[in-house]
């Protein structure tokens, strides 16, 4: 999480953020806003700290004295920013308050944070997911009424999804929003856990995981299924096998079910598979009429009844040292899919992507629809929707790479044929893609 606010001072050639980026060792860093400057200077400003109370003091101490100097905070959020005109505007004093609520939730004590949120409960904030989500994290930390941090947090839930769907802004300083997805929904399984409600508390944080994975998310996780879903308890030996050495899971790994697990695992051998399929949730046809209308075009057969037949799913990859999952889309994520990631070739060149795909690889990149990633990889199974010969055709792609396509399968049948086959086969090439590094 980055935390960063910014500071403008006319004419505007040294306007400056203020960026803490918090952790075990959180830092405070000032940097000067000199995009358009011929010569880069280095930041003005880092320090690190032991504790993030000091380092929030830091902040705020830093916040205070670029503005006795005559500088005004600004609206902007984004962190990477490196330049803050034409007309920056100042920042609300509600914004301003969310600010400081936020501030006071990673350091003040339950009462300091009390005053904050009824100073800003009759104000614009109280509407936003993240003073929602603040909200329920206080009223849980301070063992307030259940019931009333439950709605907190599904009101948070919800404001956030309906922005998202009306494609309408809020406000949640420079906080990623998977990851304020994530928290929102992390708070609700801790509040369903307490009312003795484990597969709602289940739910939510499978949710939160796929918003945004942790360790402390993992863990909770894997915590639930093995106290009330002893059907489902070798997905928590999956997650300990492959994540204990970062903590969390010693309960788990010390019960005599999660050692004979790992003799199976170590028992693998060559000729075993090592693939399976964990999840099933077929889609409906209403669900598939829905996606289709979203997207403006049929889907492709074979990709199609993959969706009627398991809908949200993943891919499991389990070898003797490594584990993957390709985690496949609902049908309800797969229009923001497509728009997420052609924004994120084509940014402010988007007939220039177009026709690049087109000459390279013979589809419109404004065609491609991301229908699976890698857990934890920034990268994805791809489908091209556009009408032709290569409609149907499957790719894969990389963040690293934008503008590159690999693997061409003429089908989404012939995509997962060549994935299965090569987990099978253990090739490098397939693995690389899954997130497994062979030795």
């Amino acid at each position: 999480m980055y935390l960063a606010k910014f500071f403008h001072r006319p004419p505007g050639d040294d306007d400056r953020e203020l960026l803490l980026i918090p952790g075990n060792e959180p830092i405070v860093i000032g940097i000067y806003m000199d995009e358009k400057r011929e010569i880069q200077r280095d930041d003005f400003l880092r320090e690190e700290f032991s504790n993030l109370q000091t380092a929030i003091t830091a902040f705020r101490r830093h916040a205070a004295e670029l503005v006795a100097s005559g500088y005004v905070e600004t609206t902007h959020t984004k962190y990477t920013l490196r330049n803050l005109l034409p007309d920056p505007q100042p920042k609300p004093n509600w914004q301003k308050g969310l600010d400081d609520l936020m501030l006071a939730a990673l350091s003040a004590p339950l009462e300091a944070q009390e005053k904050l949120l009824e100073a800003l409960g009759d104000t614009q904030a109280a509407d936003q997911p993240l003073y929602l989500w603040l909200a329920a994290h206080h009223g849980y930390a301070d063992d307030r009424n259940n019931d009333d941090v439950i709605a907190l947090a599904e009101c948070g839930r919800d404001t956030l999804a309906a922005h998202r769907a009306a494609k309408t802004a809020h406000y949640a300083w420079s906080i990623y929003e998977p990851e304020l997805t994530a928290r929102i929904f992390e708070v609700l399984s801790w509040a369903q856990l307490r009312a003795d409600n484990p597969a709602a508390a289940l739910e939510a944080i499978e949710e939160a995981c796929k918003a945004s994975t942790s360790q402390d998310r993992g863990v909770l996780r894997a915590t639930i299924l093995c106290d009330d879903f002893p059907e489902r308890q070798e997905e928590a030996f999956d997650a300990a096998y492959k994540c204990h050495a970062y903590g969390g899971y010693e309960e788990i790994i010390e019960m005599p079910a999660y050692a004979d697990y790992v003799a199976r695992r170590k028992r693998i051998s060559t000729s075993d598979k090592a693939w399976r399929w964990h999840t099933k949730n077929p889609a409906s046809e209403d669900d598939l009429r829905k996606v289709e209308e979203a997207l403006g075009t049929r889907l492709p057969k074979d990709y199609r009844e993959f969706l009627a037949k398991r809908g949200e799913s993943e891919l499991q990859v389990r070898l003797p040292k490594d584990s993957a999952e390709l985690c496949f889309y609902r049908p309800a994520e797969l229009a923001t899919q497509r728009e997420n990631l052609f924004d994120f070739i084509a940014r402010d060149e988007k007939d220039e992507a177009d026709a690049y795909f087109r000459e390279a690889y013979g589809v419109a990149a404004s065609d491609l629809l991301p229908i699976a990633e890698p857990a934890h990889y920034s990268r994805c199974l791809v489908i091209n929707l556009g009408q032709g010969e290569r409609f149907g055709w499957c790719f894969q792609w990389d963040h690293d790479g934008a503008w590159e396509l690999e693997h061409a399968a003429p089908s989404f049948d012939a995509a997962l044929k060549a994935l299965t086959d090569g987990i099978a086969k253990r090739d490098a090439t397939v693995l690389k893609f899954l997130g497994v590094y062979l030795d």
